[in-house]
């Protein structure tokens, strides 16, 4: 990771729906660690394991709510949510270009899908500004 540091000003590292051995050490180096989580009460049951790392490592985080539709059951989830942690004000829909860009390999600001590409640009300019 020391490497890294010096060769990379931004470093994103995607890691798994769990909390393998491993995820302690990736987060003890990171400035900002980002907890995706659906609107869903299984998600909700699901996210005490990375919570329970992310407060060991004593990481900086913010969840993002993902596929999420404007629903009360989004609302809720935010809030449970806030009283764990941060919650970035910005909810990513679920949308079809999502999963078409990755099929694709582009980033989904690259594709037809203004909502999607906005969602990205407006949870980017929040990360950078928490990471400021």
């Amino acid at each position: 990771m020391d490497a890294a540091r010096e060769r990379f000003d931004l470093l994103l590292i995607d890691t798994p729906p769990a909390t393998p051995a491993w995820l302690g050490d990736v987060l003890a180096v990171a400035d900002l660690a980002l907890a995706p989580v659906r609107p869903s009460p299984d998600d909700l049951r699901a996210i005490g394991g990375t919570l329970g790392a992310l407060r060991a490592a004593r990481t900086p985080f913010a969840f993002i709510l993902t596929q999420a539709p404007r629903a009360k059951i989004t609302d809720e989830t935010a809030r449970v949510l806030a009283g764990h942690g941060r919650v970035a004000p910005v909810n990513m829909a679920q949308r079809v270009s999502y999963a078409e860009s990755a099929a694709t390999g582009q980033g989904v600001t690259e594709g037809s899908d203004g909502r999607a590409s906005q969602e990205v640009r407006d949870l980017w300019s929040y990360v950078k500004g928490v990471m400021e």
